[in-house]
């Protein structure tokens, strides 16, 4: 139900005006990310610094592949008239990457990766775009 409420609040926006507020906030995230970046030192940094930086590049990434992905699938499908199926595909494969780098990125800090956790964390996400996928196909 409020997933319903927010496609029909950005269907109503227009595409225009979507890109525009997605782009502003996106702007803002990585704003935020270089702000959390030049005041901090990561060695003397308690956890909420940590918090800070890993959010605000999620939120930078997120924003950056969500329209990256949304102007993809935009013109792939120009004869369709098909804007809610595109803004949830683009923002669900949007948070699945987000999350997949910034997964990566707090191994890599932790000095736990390696190239077969990378490996198994693409197939996992790999898996779970895969079911999202199978569960959307039985409710239509």
């Amino acid at each position: 139900m409020i997933f319903t409420l927010f496609f029909d609040i950005i269907i109503s926006m227009g595409q225009k005006k979507y890109s525009f507020i997605m782009v502003l906030t996106t702007i803002l995230a990585w704003l935020g990310f270089f702000i959390v970046i030049n005041n901090f030192d990561p060695f003397q940094a308690n956890i909420l610094i940590f918090i800070f930086f890993y959010s605000t590049l999620f939120l930078s990434i997120f924003g950056t592949f969500l329209l990256l992905l949304f102007q993809i699938r935009k013109m792939y499908n120009k004869k369709r008239n098909r804007e809610r199926i595109i803004i949830s595909e683009s923002l669900q494969q949007a948070v699945l990457i987000s999350l997949v780098f910034i997964i990566a990125l707090i191994l890599q800090a932790s000095r736990i990766l390696t190239w077969w956790n990378t490996i198994l964390l693409i197939i996992v996400a790999s898996m779970f775009e895969f079911v999202i996928l199978v569960f959307k196909t039985k409710k239509v």
